[in-house]
């Protein structure tokens, strides 16, 4: 073994490359059986409406889990993001866990899962209530009811005493019933399963939201989400675990509007008419 002089850089300062506004995505399709079958078309979908309507300057981050030729094709030569990542699959929680962890403490990023649609415009409103309220630690544009059966308590805790909090039942039938379509569950026994839940609804200095995010897409800053994040897939194997830790280091939030949505794992005709109505 040799070595001819010292690294130039070795002593140049490290920065953060991703400073502003940063969306991430973690992508996995191992194959194109089975579950994941048609799943091939939701990625594209999620990934085409992430960035088309987002309507503010950002850095799009995939980091790809593993996947098949078919997906890995796609993202290398068609969709092309600024930065991709192609990974062995190491896990949603470690991938996510280096991407927030890339960007800068202040900068504003953004996680979702690869079967999310995004509407129009989806990004601007949840910026605007990560900025509005104090100690924020995720905004999401999904506002679902039985998410606020978990961490929640201490949001709620500090809407009712410094803002006006609201119980009652404000979210859409529909959105919940699209809610159990997306992840498999017969819709009458999803609502007699829910029919004691509510929603939590807080108004500060003029401003809504719901006392809720979702793991599944949400907002945020590096230097508060990145407490409670971690490599260890087994720790948080379960999204809840994270969820609870969010609420007891900041307020976990969610859009009074519906941004984005779960889509599962196939393209059914109202997501396709969904999309065709985002394409017009």
């Amino acid at each position: 073994m040799a070595r001819v002089g010292s690294n130039p850089n070795k002593s140049s300062p490290a920065t953060a490359t991703f400073r502003k506004l940063v969306l991430t995505c973690v992508t996995h399709l191992p194959n194109q059986e089975g579950y994941h079958a048609d799943r091939l078309e939701v990625v594209q979908t999620c990934l085409r409406t992430m960035r088309a309507g987002a309507k503010l300057e950002h850095t799009l981050i995939v980091w790809d889990n593993g996947s098949c030729d078919a997906l890995r094709d796609w993202l290398q030569f068609e969709f092309k993001p600024d930065v991709l990542i192609l990974s062995p699959n190491i896990g949603k929680t470690a991938a996510r866990t280096a991407l927030v962890r890339m960007c800068h403490p202040k900068a504003v990023v953004g996680y979702a899962d690869d079967d999310m649609l995004f509407y129009d415009n989806w990004l601007a409103p949840q910026i605007e209530l990560l900025q509005h309220f104090p100690n924020v630690a995720s905004v999401t544009g999904y506002p679902v009811r039985t998410s606020f059966r978990w961490g929640t308590e201490n949001t709620q805790a500090w809407a009712r005493i410094n803002g006006r909090l609201e119980t009652g039942r404000f979210l859409p039938q529909e959105w919940e019933d699209d809610f159990a379509v997306s992840i498999g569950r017969d819709i009458e026994q999803h609502r007699q399963g829910s029919d004691r839940d509510f929603d939590y609804r807080v108004t500060y200095n003029g401003k809504q939201a719901y006392c809720t995010s979702h793991h599944c897409q949400f907002i945020g800053r590096p230097d508060t989400i990145g407490k409670v994040l971690q490599y260890d897939g087994a720790a948080m194997g379960d999204e809840k675990p994270f969820d609870v830790a969010l609420d007891t280091i900041g307020l976990r939030l969610a859009t009074t509007q519906r941004l984005t949505r779960h889509i599962g794992n196939i393209l059914d005709d109202k997501i396709r008419n969904e999309i065709m109505a985002l394409a017009t």
